[in-house]
């Protein structure tokens, strides 16, 4: 069984938080702290096609993790980005920052608060997530955990109405329900079309474990806007050694909600499969678990690191008018026997049937590749990025990496390297996983990056087509 040790994981990131803020100073309230804004060049280049110059987000002195990233549907200017952020004041470590130029300057908008709930308190510690409404409301979410280390917790979710200057109390989106465990491998989505049935419903995936020999793949809804939540059960209970993991959510145009995880048959998941179900009336209920690409590890430990890099499948949707309408996609990674090979895979009959594996990398690209994060362009264009050590002959550091398909994901055009600078994935870790999105013509992806030689920080660059 796989739960267990996930929430080991959550617990130790919510006690790591509180220890840095003792280290680092904060205060005890878990509010957030005035950020200062960091100013740089922004994300501009030409002529087009081009790499987008990187542009360190976060704030520096402690260490930022698991960067997921979103564009504002209503004014792509505004970039809304999420992370593990051990600057934030303690015990909080799930923080936020926000661009609202494009990248030219960042500031930390907002830690996560503490939650206080019948005299019982709960930390913020990991699982960040970010979404807008068509409205242009912002939304950010994260996973807590009880500060009695008793395993009890939840994720809960946040509502700013201002761009980001004000968020609301946070407000409880997927629980344990009767169990004894918090919920891990969570996701948020936010169904952002304008012409959708649903449009600005918002969806929480996670795995929650009901005992230690069993799990359930639980989905919440909420369709006004954040404020009550209805949680199913998306996949029944799964049995010791079997388990789940490593959720993933997207929306579709007629507001089909598509979800992916990972399950695997044994303790030690070498082999693993890439499961996919959905729903068509809004959450309420889910098709049944479909396997749709397998033989591929849960999680592997990074060659020549010792670091774990998780294996979350990653999936997008073709929302736009364009030949390619309606296609899916996920990607994730495979170990080929002697390096980690970064994968995307097709369906172009609603998740029914899917294509073979594509590697997104050239074939003399024999390194390690990993946490990959795909999304999908306004005009049906697939981005993938992932991290890369093909420049680092001793097969250590890494560097960012982009693919753009245009024709449906059938191939991919050229590999984009999206920075000169490497990072050392010893120095802090690498976290869980890292982030994409589109602004417009721009394909933006978020990352990690320790190419300061002191700490992680997130960094967030891309491509631009046009």
């Amino acid at each position: 069984m796989s739960h267990p040790s996930y929430i080991y994981r959550r617990m130790a990131l919510i006690f790591v938080a509180l220890l840095a803020g003792l280290f680092l100073g904060g205060s005890a309230n878990g509010q957030s702290a005035e950020a200062p804004t960091r100013v740089w060049p922004g994300l501009t280049c030409s002529p087009a096609p081009c790499v987008l110059p990187p542009s360190q987000a976060s704030e520096g002195g402690s260490t930022v993790t698991d960067p997921l990233i979103v564009a504002n549907p209503m004014d792509v200017k505004d970039l809304l980005l999420g992370s593990v952020d051990f600057n934030c004041p303690e015990p909080s470590s799930v923080g936020f920052h926000l661009s609202r130029d494009g990248g030219s300057t960042w500031k930390r908008v907002e830690c996560m608060p503490v939650i206080d709930k019948g005299g019982y308190v709960y930390w913020p510690g990991g699982e960040p997530s970010v979404g807008y409404d068509h409205k242009g409301n912002a939304f950010i979410g994260g996973g807590y955990g009880d500060s009695e280390d008793m395993g009890y917790g939840f994720f809960a979710i946040q509502k700013s109405a201002d761009d980001g200057t004000h968020w609301g109390k946070p407000v409880i989106a997927l629980n344990s329900g009767a169990s004894q465990y918090a919920p891990y491998d969570t996701w948020m989505t936010v169904d952002a079309v304008a012409g959708s049935p649903r449009a600005n419903s918002l969806y929480v995936s996670g795995i929650v474990g009901l005992s230690e020999t069993e799990d359930d793949v639980l989905v919440s809804h909420s369709t006004d806007g954040g404020a009550t939540w209805k949680q199913v059960v998306a996949h029944q209970t799964q049995n010791s050694p079997g388990g789940d993991a490593s959720t993933g959510m997207a929306v579709g145009k007629d507001g089909t909600v598509y979800l992916t995880w990972m399950y695997c048959r044994e303790v030690a998941c070498f082999a693993a499969h890439v499961m996919f179900s959905k729903s068509t009336d809004g959450g309420n209920t889910w098709s049944a678990a479909q396997r749709i690409a397998g033989g591929m590890p849960q999680s592997w430990q990074l060659p020549n690191t010792g670091e774990a890099v998780y294996n979350y499948p990653a999936i997008g949707i073709d929302d736009s008018d364009g030949p390619y309408s309606g296609n899916l996609y996920v990607a994730m990674y495979t170990w080929t026997g002697t390096y980690l090979q970064v994968q995307m895979i097709r369906s172009t009959d609603g998740g029914s049937s899917w294509s073979e594996p594509l590697p997104v990398a050239p074939r003399s690209d024999t390194h390690d590749q990993f946490l990959p994060s795909l999304s999908v362009s306004p005009t049906g264009e697939v981005g993938v990025s992932w991290l890369d050590r093909r420049n680092s002959p001793p097969d250590i550091d890494y560097q960012a990496f982009a693919a753009i398909s245009a024709d449906g994901g059938r191939s991919f055009q050229r590999n984009w390297q999206l920075t000169k600078a490497f990072s050392n994935p010893k120095l802090n870790g690498i976290g869980e996983y890292s982030g994409s999105t589109w602004a417009g013509e721009d394909f933006i992806a978020a990352w990690i990056d320790s190419s300061n030689g002191v700490d992680m920080q997130e960094v967030v660059g891309g491509v631009r087509l046009k």
